[in-house]
């Protein structure tokens, strides 16, 4: 069976096997093709996620759990976030294979789009020449970029090579009926955006052919083609905050987020260290299980390796994101103040975090110093009363 990221793969090849060519429309008989895709930036690319795994960092949800601006679903915590107030924060409980600790998750707010794109688009099947005989890096003066990908097309044979050219808004595609070392391909060449090539174009396709060695002149072929316009829409997502992922400060938000439940002591146990090391991390480890993330092996890591699976620390999941928006209304409005940040002994002593355990450590020495200096006085009034 093909896996996940091979279908994908294959799927993307098909519909973007909108292939571009040229000139009289009077030429072509014209037909109208509609594909529709989606879904390459989902949910999860617009978050950031941690499991604060570390041993001796722990959380406590209860009092954040009872504050007027916060939402609770489940075992989940949802608030407006410090750094912006319309992105949220969501914590969550976890215990999963042997990680265990608080997720954390800076999440934005995200909305359905569609986008359509238009191509022209040209198709032929040639019997008489093998992919193997063309020399697909001959475009590589002439600016053309070359992508190879593999797939099996037919059953109980090998994968078959599939190469695409692409340029500016041109992209052509080289496809044999059975694999590159026998004859017969399918050729499809596709412009975006235009409703026939311009001679600029087939010019550059033209040389392109030329280059790469193929035996026939690309114009010698025109007549061979069959053309049609192709519509694609893709249905996305996209941030509702007027900016990309990429361009929001993961860094900063997830500093002042760990910061204020360190403050408020949500959250025990993380170094000023720790912080810094997760918010350098933050941009990279997105909101998906195998992308977030972790502590491990001494280190704040982003993702699963395969040494952690080794281990039986966590697995992979093989499955497809989650392509559900986050709409801005989930977010409870107005942000959750300081509201545990005093001094609380008694709550310090018992913890088990460094500082409580270290605490903890001090008043027994302080105790058995008491109890030493006691007994040291006590047999010094006893030997006293001797004499």
């Amino acid at each position: 069976m093909l896996n996940v990221s091979l279908m994908k793969s294959i799927s993307h090849i098909m519909i973007l096997i909108l292939l571009v060519s040229l000139i009289g429309s009077e030429t072509f008989n014209f037909g109208i093709a509609s594909a529709e895709t989606g879904c390459y930036t989902p949910t999860g690319w617009f978050a950031s996620e941690f499991i604060l795994n570390k041993p001796n960092v722990n959380f406590n949800l209860d009092r954040i759990s009872e504050n007027e601006n916060v939402t609770v679903i489940r075992s989940s915590v949802i608030y407006s976030m410090h750094y912006n107030e319309s992105a949220a924060v969501i914590l969550t409980p976890m215990d999963l294979f042997q990680e265990k600790g608080l997720d954390i998750r800076l999440q934005l707010p995200t909305r359905n789009i569609t986008k359509t794109t238009q191509f022209f688009v040209l198709e032929t099947n040639v019997t008489d020449t093998k992919l193997i005989d063309l020399n697909m890096m001959g475009g590589r003066g002439m600016g053309w970029i070359l992508d190879i990908s593999y797939s099996q097309l037919v059953a109980d044979q090998p994968p078959t090579q599939i190469s695409n050219l692409t340029k500016g808004n041109l992209k052509i595609t080289f496809y044999p009926h059975l694999n590159e070392t026998l004859p017969g391909l399918y050729i499809a060449v596709s412009a975006e955006s235009v409703t026939s090539l311009s001679n600029e174009n087939i010019t550059e396709i033209s040389n392109i052919f030329d280059g790469i060695g193929f035996p026939t002149t690309f114009r010698s072929l025109l007549p061979k083609f069959e053309s049609h316009l192709e519509i694609k829409k893709e249905y996305d997502l996209e941030s509702t905050l007027g900016i990309t992922a990429d361009d929001f400060n993961w860094f900063e938000a997830m500093t002042m987020e760990l910061e204020f439940l360190r403050n408020n002591r949500v959250v025990t146990g993380l170094s000023d260290q720790d912080i810094e090391d997760i918010a350098t991390l933050a941009k990279d480890a997105v909101g998906e299980h195998n992308f977030r993330g972790r502590y491990y092996d001494g280190n704040w890591v982003q993702g699963i390796s395969d040494e952690m699976v080794e281990a039986g620390i966590t697995q992979y999941f093989d499955m497809d994101p989650s392509c559900d928006v986050f709409p801005p209304t989930i977010i409870p409005s107005g942000k959750v103040m300081d509201f545990n940040t005093g001094v609380n002994p008694l709550e310090i002593i018992t913890e088990s975090s460094y500082e409580g355990v270290a605490i903890r450590i001090g008043l027994i020495v302080i105790g058995l110093l008491i109890a030493g200096i006691y007994l040291i006085n006590r047999q010094k009034k006893l030997r006293k009363k001797k004499k």
